[in-house]
């Protein structure tokens, strides 16, 4: 696949609407014009699949056994920030984020907060601390259950993941 090439779709994601040829993930914010904005999540859609065990990409339950993409932070506390996926739903993002897939090598310098002013959406970064910071390394982290809590840090719903729930970790990306 080229940088202009979106990746191919696995059948349980062709439900999903595109965009510029890629799956929109079923917890993407959406604008009040109807534009989906990768990078920012919808609260509400958040929260359910973290709760649901919901993949939070094609938005359908999961099954036995799913995978995280966790930041090293992450990883050495135990809680993943996003809802788990499955497995092929996390492959097709690893193709098509830039960031998983480590195409990038910084965060945006500049994000899209004032598009998402009081409408319960939450940015990645909500307040700007990795705006044009260099990117983190991220890990497939392979878990068999989790239990949802509230991120200390960040006040959110996040997944603890126990050290016996964690059946592997596997880097996505490297970074230094």
């Amino acid at each position: 696949m080229s940088e202009s090439t979106p990746p191919t779709i696995p059948v349980r994601l062709r439900h999903r609407p595109l965009t510029a040829g890629l799956v929109v993930p079923w917890i993407t914010a959406q604008t009040a014009d109807g534009r989906y904005r990768f990078g920012a999540v919808d609260a509400d859609r958040a929260a359910q699949a973290l709760h649901r065990r919901w993949c939070q990409i094609c938005g359908h339950p999961l099954q036995a056994r799913y995978v995280f993409a966790m930041r090293d932070r992450d990883l050495r506390r135990h809680i993943a920030a996003e809802a788990a996926m499955h497995p092929e739903c996390f492959h097709y993002s690893i193709a098509a984020c830039p960031m998983l897939a480590g195409r990038m090598d910084h965060y945006r310098a500049s994000g899209h907060a004032t598009a998402f002013t009081g409408v319960g959406i939450v940015l990645g970064d909500p307040d700007g601390h990795r705006a044009g910071q260099p990117a983190e390394a991220w890990h497939a982290v392979w878990a068999r259950d989790y239990t949802v809590i509230t991120d200390p840090i960040t006040n959110l719903p996040a997944a603890l993941l126990l050290p016996n729930q964690i059946l592997r970790v596997r880097p996505i990306t490297a970074r230094g």
